[in-house]
C-alpha cells in the first residue's frame, strides 16, 4: 500500500537501529500509524519535529511501515514549557488509549484545534477539559451527563451524584470522597460546555477520574514533568 502526502503530526519517535527511528504518527485519515524513518538520525536532520504539520507518504503494510516522503507546513512550536508538556500530555493520551490503524478524521481535527488553542494560550485549562471530554467520545465512550439513569429526571444544579460508568450519573444522598461524586452543577456545565473558573477543579478531578480507568493502569509520563491542568 501506498499513500501519498497525508497531513500528519508526529507524536512520538524512538531510535531504530544505527542511523535510523519509528516515528508513531497521528495522520488525517489513517489515525496513528507507526513508520520507519531511514536516517533520521544522522547529523543535520532535523525533518520530523513534534507540534509541525507536515504532509508524509509511506508505503507498505502492517504494523509498521516505511516512511519515503516529508512535506513541512508550518511548525506551532513553542518554547513555553508548560504548554509544550500539556502538548506531550496530548500525544500520551492519542498513543495510550487509540489503536493504531484506526482511521479517526475527528481525532485529527481535535488534535489540531487543541494544539493551536494551547500554544496560544496555556493557561487556559477549558481547553484541556474539552480535549479528554471529545476524545472519550471518540473512544466510543461519550459521557451521558443530562439525566438520572435510574429515575429519568434531568439533572439538578443542587443535588449530588454517582457517575456510573457507560450508564451516567444517578443521585446520591451523601458525599463521598470518590472521584465519580459530582455535584449536578458540574455535570450541566460540562454539558453545555460552559465550565467556570470555580467548577474546573471539579471537573479536573472527574475526569482525570475517567482518564485513569480507560488508560488501565498506563503511567503517564508528562505528569512526573509538570503537574499537567
Amino acid at each position: 500500500m501506498r499513500v501519498e502526502l497525508e497531513p500528519s503530526y508526529v507524536l512520538h519517535s524512538r531510535p531504530y537501529r544505527e542511523t535510523s527511528m519509528i516515528i508513531y504518527v497521528l495522520t488525517q485519515e489513517h489515525g496513528v500509524v507507526h513508520m520507519v524513518s531511514r536516517g533520521a538520525r544522522k547529523k543535520g536532520n532535523n525533518n520530523l519535529q513534534p507540534f509541525t504539520k507536515m504532509y508524509l507518504s509511506w508505503s507498505g503494510r502492517g504494523d509498521l511501515v516505511l516512511l519515503t516522503k516529508i512535506e513541512h507546513e508550518r511548525s506551532r512550536y513553542t518554547s513555553n514549557f508548560r504548554a509544550q508538556v500539556q502538548c506531550f500530555y496530548l500525544h500520551e493520551l492519542i498513543l495510550k488509549l487509540i489503536p493504531k490503524l484506526s482511521p479517526e478524521p475527528e481525532l485529527f481535527d481535535l488534535y489540531e484545534y487543541t494544539l493551536d488553542s494551547m500554544i496560544n494560550n496555556p493557561a487556559d485549562e477549558h481547553v484541556l477539559r474539552n480535549f479528554e471530554m471529545r476524545l472519550l467520545a471518540i473512544m466510543g465512550h461519550p459521557l451521558q451527563l443530562r439525566y438520572d439513569y435510574i429515575s429519568d429526571d434531568e439533572i439538578e444544579a443542587q443535588l449530588l451524584y454517582r457517575y456510573d460508568l457507560d450508564l451516567g450519573p444517578t443521585q446520591i444522598a451523601v458525599q463521598r470522597t470518590q472521584w465519580n461524586v459530582v455535584s449536578g452543577d458540574l455535570l450541566i456545565h460540562l454539558n453545555d460546555n460552559s465550565l467556570t473558573e470555580n467548577i474546573l477543579p471539579e471537573a479536573k478531578a472527574f475526569l482525570r477520574g475517567l482518564v485513569k480507568h480507560y488508560l488501565q493502569g498506563k503511567p503517564l509520563m508528562t505528569r512526573r514533568l509538570l503537574k499537567v491542568n
